[in-house]
Order: C-alpha cells, then structure tokens, then sequence
C-alpha cells in the first residue's frame, strides 16, 4: 500500500514535466542525473536483496531493513537536492536500525516515525520552494 503511493508519485515526475519544473529549481547537471539514477538502481537493490537474504518470515526485521535500505539510497541524492537528504538518510537509517534494537517497542511506531520523516522533510522542500518563488516576486518587482 505504501510502496503504491510512492509509485505514483514517481510516476507523476517523470511522466508529468510540468511537476518536475514545479518542484525543481532548475534543470540537473548531467552528473546530478547519473547519481540520481544510481540511488533509484541502488534503492531496487538493496530492496530486492532485503527480500533474498532476509526474508519474509519476520516482517518487522524485514520492513526495517527496507527503511534502513530507502535511508541508504537517500545519500546520492545530496548531490541534486541538498543537505536536507542527508539528514534525512541518517534519520531514516538510525530509525531503522532502533528498530531493530528496540523489539520490544511495536512496529507501528518505527513505521509512524519513517513516515513522518519523509513527509516532514518532503513538507520542508515545498516550502522552501515557494519562499525561494515569493522572494524571487519581490525581487523583480
């Protein structure tokens, strides 16, 4: 259900251009574009080795490596979207991995809290978008 959500959206960026060019800045370097296209490579295979090497027997160990997995692929996108993807990658992992220290604690919090990292942070970029937009008004006028 979650992944279903992030598919979409995905898929609005890069079949919708308009979408990109509301959300971005401006146009990635060409090496900007490689490091991003290798996070989505490397998201796909840390995902799919989560699922080969771990399993599905125990799903809370399972679905914290993939949040662990999804915080490690975050790091590449420093290069194209900041600093602010860093922070995130270190949130997201460190969340994961006391997840798994933490096996007394339910899931569902880990989850409620990998959830609230994204959205936060996601939340941050649109706003900074539209004060950069709003400053950028009072500029040229």
């Amino acid at each position: 259900m979650l992944g279903f959500g992030y598919a979409i959206g995905f898929m609005l960026i890069l079949v919708l251009p308009f979408v990109n060019q509301k959300l971005a800045y401006g146009k990635n370097s060409k090496f900007q574009d490689q490091l991003d296209n290798w996070a989505i490579f490397l998201n796909v295979a840390l995902c799919t080795a989560c699922g080969l090497v771990i399993g599905f027997s125990d799903l809370r160990v399972f679905w914290l490596s993939l949040f662990i997995a999804v915080g490690i692929h975050f790091v590449l996108f420093y290069f194209s979207q900041g600093s602010w993807m860093v922070v995130l990658a270190i949130l997201t992992i460190g969340n994961g991995a006391l997840g798994l220290l933490l096996v007394d604690v339910p899931f569902l919090v880990f989850a409620l809290i990998d959830g609230g990292l994204k959205m936060g942070v996601g939340l941050k970029f649109l706003l900074q978008k539209q004060s950069a937009l709003e400053s950028a008004k009072h500029i040229s006028v």
